[in-house]
């Protein structure tokens, strides 16, 4: 790393200016899209929503995965506008379907493996909170105690937390690298993404925790706030990029 946390996130807020217009209208269609998808997945598992705790939980992942798909695409585009936007080059709301219309059987087996590896991330808290949901839904007649809540929740975020350090960040410049180099196929974007990341996962997570602040904000204004957070963490995140594979130019 050659630059500063403060001065890629400095070049980010810059680069921003005049582009969070464009990248309003990409987050609104990627949440409409994903949301669509979400709900019509959910209609039709709706007949097994009585089934047993484990049938609940699998359905429920494979939910998550195949929703998880659409959005690691639409990520990929947001990424590529990004770069634009941390390149300074032309920015348009099309950008978000790069990966529909550039290669788009090596993007969907990338993001297919990226969404698995979220999946798996995200299993022990979805069982944590479905647990919770499913008790609460078809009681046993028993109250879960506020420990026990507090227990539940806790223990499935520490454990995405440890699972996205160990597999999901090594693998977190994957769809940069598809972008930028065409010559790659999707197992070479995944390895040279390791490659790239080794040693630098713990920088990577550090820079996550030093936006703990708009993270918190978001909460706050119940998801509202994601609107100014989101561009500006994918652009710190392609300046980190960039910054990573010696490409990082201060304008």
């Amino acid at each position: 790393m050659t630059q500063s946390f403060s001065k890629l996130r400095d070049d980010s807020r810059d680069a921003l200016a005049g582009n969070y217009m464009p990248y309003f209208i990409v987050l609104v269609i990627t949440g409409v899209l994903t949301g669509l998808l979400n709900q019509l997945l959910s209609f039709v598992a709706a007949p097994s929503g009585r089934a047993g705790f484990v049938l609940l939980i699998v359905i429920d992942l494979l939910l998550d995965y195949v929703v998880m798909i659409l959005a690691k695409m639409f990520q990929a585009g947001q990424y590529f506008m990004s770069l634009n936007i941390a390149r300074y080059n032309r920015v348009s709301v099309s950008d978000l379907f790069l990966p529909f219309r550039y290669d788009t059987a090596k993007a969907f087996k990338l993001c297919a493996i990226l969404a698995l590896v979220e999946t798996v991330c995200l299993a022990p808290f979805t069982v944590c909170v479905s647990n919770l949901l499913y008790v609460g839904a078809f009681g046993t007649g028993t109250a879960v105690s506020v420990l026990a809540i507090f227990l539940l929740t806790f223990g499935g975020i520490v454990s995405l937390i440890g699972l996205e350090l160990l597999i999901a960040f090594p693998l977190s410049q994957a769809l940069f690298l598809y972008i930028d180099h065409q010559e790659y196929s999707a197992r070479e974007c995944l390895s040279r993404s390791r490659s790239l990341m080794s040693g630098n996962v713990i920088g990577y997570f550090r820079l996550h925790l030093s936006l703990i602040g708009y993270f918190a904000l978001c909460i706050v204004s119940l998801g509202l706030g994601l609107i100014w957070v989101l561009p500006y963490l994918n652009v710190i995140r392609a300046n980190y990029y960039m910054n990573l594979t010696g490409t990082y130019k201060p304008y």
